[in-house]
C-alpha cells in the first residue's frame, strides 16, 4: 500500500472517528431534551456537562490529528452540539411507562459501542501512517469515562421514573374495588413489566424498594411466577 493509499485511509478512519463521535453526542442532546420535557432539567443539565466535555474531547483529537499534515485535517464542527438550553425541547411521546427514556439508554449505548469501535479501528489504521497509538489509546479512555458518565446518568432517570411511577401504579391498585387473588396477580405483572426495563444489576434493589413500600406481596407473587416459569 502506498503512502497515498495508506493517508486516504487515515483521513477515512478519522471521519468515521468524529461522525460516530457526533452521532453519541446527538444521541446525548436527545436525551438531555427529553430528560427537560420529564421535568428532570438538573439531570439535563448534569448530562450537558458530559457533553461539553466530549466537545473539548472531540476539538482536541482533530487539533491533534491535523498537527501531523493537511492530510489529516477534518472538520468537527458537526460533532460539536450546543448545550440544551439552545436547542428547543422535544416532548416526551405518550407510551409504556418509560419507553422513551428506556430508548435513549440504549441509542446512548449503542452509539457509545460504536464510538469505542471506531477507536478502536483507528489505533490500527493511524498506527500505519505514523500516528502514535498513545494518544488515540489516551482520548478513548476520555470518551470511556464521559460516554460511561452519559450511559449511567440516563440509566439512573430511567430507573427513578420507572420507580416512581409503577409505586404509583401500586398504591391505585392497592385501593382498587379487587378481590386480593387479582390484586396481586396484576401487580406481579406490573412488577414484571418493571423488572424487564431494567438493567439486570438494578432489579433486586427495586425489588427491595417496592417491599419497603409496602408492597412485598406483590414482590412473593412475582418471584412466585418466576420460579414456575
Amino acid at each position: 500500500m502506498t503512502d497515498i493509499d495508506s493517508r486516504r485511509r487515515g483521513r477515512d478512519q478519522i471521519r468515521a472517528v468524529v461522525t460516530a463521535h457526533g452521532a453519541f453526542t446527538g444521541a446525548a442532546v436527545e436525551a438531555s431534551q427529553l430528560m427537560t420535557a420529564k421535568g428532570r432539567a438538573n439531570f439535563a443539565e448534569h448530562l450537558d456537562r458530559h457533553r461539553a466535555e466530549l466537545n473539548v474531547a472531540i476539538g482536541e483529537f482533530g487539533l491533534w490529528a491535523e498537527s501531523f499534515g493537511d492530510w489529516a485535517r477534518v472538520d468537527v464542527a458537526d460533532a460539536i452540539h450546543p448545550p440544551v438550553v439552545s436547542r428547543p425541547t422535544a416532548l416526551a411521546p405518550p407510551d409504556r411507562i418509560g419507553l422513551d427514556l428506556l430508548l435513549s439508554r440504549e441509542n446512548l449505548k449503542k452509539r457509545r459501542s460504536e464510538l469505542l469501535a471506531e477507536l478502536g479501528r483507528a489505533r490500527s489504521v493511524l498506527g500505519n501512517v505514523g500516528l502514535p497509538a498513545e494518544e488515540i489509546c489516551a482520548y478513548r479512555r476520555i470518551v470511556r469515562v464521559w460516554a460511561g458518565e452519559a450511559v449511567d446518568l440516563v440509566t439512573g432517570v430511567h430507573r427513578l421514573t420507572l420507580a416512581e411511577q409503577y409505586i404509583h401504579c401500586f398504591s391505585r391498585l392497592r385501593v382498587a374495588a379487587q378481590p386480593p387473588p387479582t390484586t396481586r396477580q396484576t401487580g406481579a405483572l406490573l412488577l414484571r413489566q418493571w423488572m424487564d426495563d431494567l438493567e439486570v444489576t438494578d432489579r433486586e434493589g427495586e425489588l427491595e424498594l417496592a417491599e419497603t413500600c409496602g408492597y412485598g406481596d406483590f414482590v412473593e407473587s412475582y418471584r412466585a411466577s418466576l420460579a414456575a416459569s
